[in-house]
């Protein structure tokens, strides 16, 4: 699966099928923070809600991560918070 973009920025996305709270993980894979890190986002299907996870951090990109989908397979909240980020992410 090719790396995809989204407002211009590389992305990847994947899920780890309910492993863990923070079920999706989009990698901004514009420039590495350090030594493979990239920022990122986990996040839950409902990332907005009180009850919710969203929390931006950073990220090496690879298959603990969970399974590699394309960006349009992440619920609409987490889309939303994808595109609402601004680049570079600090």
């Amino acid at each position: 699966m090719k790396t995809e973009k989204v407002n211009g920025q590389p992305i990847r996305c994947y899920d780890n099928g309910g492993e863990t709270c923070d079920r999706y993980t989009v990698v901004y894979m514009a420039e590495p923070e350090r030594a493979g890190l990239f920022a990122a986002v986990g996040m839950n299907e409902n990332p907005f809600h009180p009850q919710g996870f969203g929390q931006h951090c950073t990220a090496m990109p690879g298959r603990h991560l969970g399974k590699r989908i394309p960006f349009d397979s992440l619920p609409d909240d987490c889309r939303r918070i994808v595109n609402r980020d601004t680049f570079p992410i600090a």
